[in-house]
């Protein structure tokens, strides 16, 4: 939201500068992402009078203007068209310096001298979009003057008001909050005096949809002249980033903005004999925008209605049939309150998000309606002429909140202390909180209309704090400890393999959780996918994998270690399963090409070697392994990788679902380690782990350690028959209390031998 710093002082008379407020407004919770000096400053930037002009002898789009500024006439180059003799501009005289830093010279354009510039709004720092044309200033404007004593240098802020605040989309609503922070007194808003119109509306209203408009006020206005609103209120408007349209439509806007509370202005004409209704759309209704957009209605739109059809989406758009025009001479003024469920749904639904909109989404305050609707009328009678027919409100407002109790011992607990007496009352007395009734442990208070976030009282203390400061909240050291919830194990456990993996030199991965992919049966296909192309939720993590991998290796990347941990979605016997899962692929080289090692391509056994470090390292269940696969060179081309791809997928529930090993602290070994190898003659069908077990059967007292080392066979049959393979094994002996002997290990190393031979297996000797 923009907000003009001079204007908003019309509302709050501001005693601190504007970097204070600024600060103070951010430290409350109200963020100003950024704020700019708006308008001409330069003295040298001054009101001129365009005397004569003629089209330049060497350019086409180029004009020669001879300009008038007291005791002086200058010529300059201009390229506007907008202009013509005896109107009042800006003029920026050589050496001055405009907004953006530009500092004018004396030129010469296509060989004809100019002796300073024309500027324009956007130039002037008065508009940030691209403005038609230099600017035109009031015709009784004084030569000479400087352009800042006309139009008033100001300090502009962009504003993010979060949801729960829509309090604070308009300057009635800010100045409330500045003053309750300290930064200026608060200026009673004036009230319309419009006693003397006590006619109703001379027509009707049908609230056919109270669920969606349960209040609506409509008023008449006859003999409206249509032209420009006064000058200071199209600069109120540019200001805060709205352009000037015409007085009817710009009161409109500018109450809008002064108070938060949309109104539309509909040419009364299109009503026949006054007859508004506010009713869901019908079947195949169609609205023609004021933006010129056809859009079709569905049946859950909540229009304004004449006979003739739609005339406006509620609270989002009106209708371009009713719109306000150069013809029209009978205004019918809305004023409503809307249900924010409703706009919202009709927004989002149509892609269409207006001022109106953005505020009745956030649910208009219900006490400003009254005000809002007098406030209009009162500027339309008086800049736009015309007499007030009549005005009738229909429906009823939504009721007033209940008031909250807030007790004294609540406050100590949330803030750390007790303010001081009358702190509280006095804070929250700023926020427009009227209080009921004050006892000696607590205070009963009624909550405004502008409120409704404040529901209960925490919510009262959290106003406290945030008005205090939260440098005012005193330190506390947490006395004692709390267990990790489920989620934190979980939480802490995913990261630990995350990080394990990271450090191995595989890449993480993050995907969305859709695919365009049928899963088939197990599969869930969204009713309102974001793309025609992501219809089903993702039922296991490798085929996202797979396109990350094909996205890479057209892109050049030849070495892909990737990993993904995530949830997967589908049926099992008519429920929705969630389940966490963790995939990895390998494809293409090992490591970087080196002159002593050579090239070596990332193989099924690398990605077994990460699979038994998971199940050893982090006690995977070996049941929890999914797949273990490789797609042959062939299938995967298919997909676009030139390679053959690896893939290792886990199910993590199970896992997950353990409980957590208690770690143990173990000192560094003292005494040596003792090695000794030995190498076992076994069928090709043996498998390394079935070696492993049968060493650890042996339940040796001392063994640190049992690691393959190398693996050997003879496809000539000299040196080891065919069909045979030799294992050899490192076996690490270590005492913690001792130095081993020689005779122990022989011994130990013994058992193992017959431990072996027992299987039917030989040994073979160096």
């Amino acid at each position: 939201m923009r907000i003009s710093w001079e204007w908003l002082n019309q509302y709050c008379e501001c005693t601190v500068p504007v970097e204070e407020a600024v600060d103070r407004l951010t430290m409350s919770g109200l963020e100003v992402t950024h704020w700019r000096r708006r308008g001409a400053e330069d003295p040298r930037i001054v009101v001129a009078e365009v005397i004569d002009w003629r089209p330049h002898p060497g350019a086409d789009r180029l004009r020669l203007v001879r300009v008038r500024i007291p005791e002086q006439e200058l010529d300059l180059v201009c390229g506007a068209t907008n202009f013509d003799r005896g109107d009042r501009v800006a003029l920026a005289l050589v050496g001055a310096v405009l907004p953006g830093g530009l500092e004018i010279a004396r030129r010469r354009i296509r060989g004809e001298e100019s002796e300073g510039m024309l500027c324009s709004a956007e130039e002037l720092g008065l508009e940030e979009r691209r403005a038609e044309g230099i600017l035109l200033l009031p015709a009784d404007a004084e030569l000479g003057v400087p352009v800042g004593s006309i139009l008033p240098t100001d300090v502009e802020w962009i504003v993010e008001v979060t949801p729960n605040r829509p309090d604070l989309l308009s300057y009635r609503g800010l100045a409330r909050e500045l003053a309750a922070l300290g930064c200026g007194r608060l200026i009673p808003f004036p009230h319309p005096d419009l006693s003397s119109v006590t006619a109703p509306f001379p027509g009707t209203v049908v609230l056919a949809a109270p669920d969606g408009a349960p209040w609506y006020a409509a008023s008449l206005i006859e003999g409206i002249e249509i032209k420009p609103s006064p000058p200071w209120l199209q600069e109120r408007l540019r200001s805060s980033g709205m352009r000037p349209v015409n007085v009817v439509v710009d009161v409109t806007n500018f109450v809008l903005l002064e108070l938060g509370e949309p109104l539309h202005a509909f040419d009364a004409d299109a009503f026949a004999e006054n007859e508004v209704t506010v009713r869901r759309a019908r079947e195949g209704e169609r609205l023609v925008t004021l933006g010129d957009e056809e859009i079709a209605l569905e049946p859950a739109d909540l229009v304004i209605a004449s006979r003739q059809g739609p005339e406006a989406l509620a609270g989002v758009i009106g209708g371009r049939r009713s719109a306000v025009s150069e013809k029209t001479s009978r205004v019918l003024l809305e004023c409503a309150w809307f249900r924010p469920n409703g706009i919202r749904a009709t927004s989002r639904r149509h892609s269409l998000s207006t001022e109106a909109s953005y505020r009745f989404e956030r649910r208009v305050d219900p006490g400003i309606v009254w005000l809002a609707r007098d406030r209009a009328m009162e500027l339309l009678l008086q800049w736009a002429g015309g007499r007030l027919v009549g005005t009738s409100p229909f429906g009823a407002l939504p009721l007033e909140a209940t008031p909250i109790w807030l007790q004294a011992r609540t406050v100590e607990r949330l803030c750390g202390e007790l303010p001081p007496p009358g702190e509280v009352e006095g804070i929250l007395g700023r926020l427009g909180l009227q209080l009921v009734e004050k006892k000696e442990n607590g205070w009963l208070w009624n909550i405004p209309s502008h409120r409704a976030d404040l529901e209960g009282e925490a919510d009262l203390v959290e106003e406290v704090i945030r008005m205090r400061g939260l440098a005012e909240v005193p330190p506390r050291v947490s006395v004692g400890w709390s267990e990790k919830s489920r989620d934190d194990r979980r939480w802490d456990r995913r990261e630990a393999v995350r990080s394990a993996l990271s450090a191995r030199g595989w890449q993480e991965c993050i995907s969305l959780p859709f695919t365009a992919l049928d899963p088939g049966e197990v599969g869930i296909e969204l009713s309102n996918p974001a793309s025609a192309d992501l219809r089903f939720l993702r039922a296991e993590l490798g085929t996202g994998l797979i396109e990350i991998a094909r996205t890479n290796w057209a892109k050049g990347n030849r070495s892909l270690r990737l990993f993904e941990s995530g949830r997967v979605v589908h049926r099992r016997r008519g429920q929705v399963v969630e389940r966490e899962r963790l995939a990895v692929l390998a494809a293409g080289g090992a490591e970087e090409p080196h002159w002593l090692t050579g090239e070596r391509s990332l193989d099924f056994y690398d990605l077994k070697g990460l699979a038994d470090f998971l199940e050893k390292s982090f006690a995977f269940p070996k049941e929890a392994r999914l797949r273990l696969e490789s797609i042959p060179r062939e299938e995967a081309a298919k997909r676009g990788i030139d390679t053959e791809v690896f893939l290792l997928e886990y199910d993590l529930e199970p896992w997950l679902a353990q409980e957590e090993t208690k770690v143990a602290f173990r000192p560094l070994p003292v005494y040596p380690p003792v090695r000794r190898d030995i190498a076992v003659v076994v069928d090709e069908t043996v498998t390394h782990s079935e070696i492993c077990r049968v060493v650890e059967a042996s339940r040796l007292p001392c063994l640190e350690g049992l690691q393959l080392f190398d693996l050997f066979r003879d496809p000539t049959g000299a040196r080891l028959p065919v069909g045979k393979k030799s294992l050899a094994y490192a076996l690490t002996f270590r005492s913690r209390d001792r130095t081993l002997t020689d005779k122990e290990v022989n011994g130990w190393l013994g058992d193992v031998r017959a431990a072996l031979q027992s299987q039917g297996w030989s040994l073979r000797e160096a």
